[in-house]
């Protein structure tokens, strides 16, 4: 059974299996890496249960420690972003590139990797090329 965790405004903020809900902050020299999903349901195409379905599996592959997706109805990168930045993840990964409105934040990588799953493309933390 999943539970969801809501903020005030009612924006659904996470899925998680019951017996581990809920987040801590994690020190950067864990011994897995972590990460977090993030999925937009207002996007036609796949549902939410396909998108968290998709973002599970690619970061098992990818060896990711998977702590939550964070679903929201439309793009509040800038919380996002806070929340990357308060639980000290890996990588966040999305199941495309719409839900990110079509562009890589920079605010975002200067925090974390970022990691489309379809197509596959990973944009690394620091990369010059995104931070001029």
């Amino acid at each position: 059974m999943d539970v969801q965790i809501s903020d005030s405004a009612g924006a659904q903020l996470f899925t998680r299996a019951a017996a581990c809900a809920g987040f801590a902050r994690r020190p950067r020299h864990a011994a897995a890496s972590t990460a977090i999903g993030y999925v937009r349901t207002d996007l036609p195409g796949p549902g939410q249960s396909q998108c968290e379905s998709l973002i599970r599996t690619a970061a098992a592959d990818l060896g990711y420690d998977l702590l939550g997706t964070l679903v929201f109805a439309a793009t509040p990168l800038d919380r996002l972003q806070a929340l990357v930045a308060e639980v000290a993840v890996d990588a966040v990964l999305c199941p495309s590139f719409a839900h990110l409105d079509g562009q890589v934040p920079t605010e975002l990588l200067t925090v974390t990797d970022v990691i489309v799953v379809d197509p596959p493309i990973t944009y690394c933390r620091w990369d010059p090329q995104f931070l001029d």
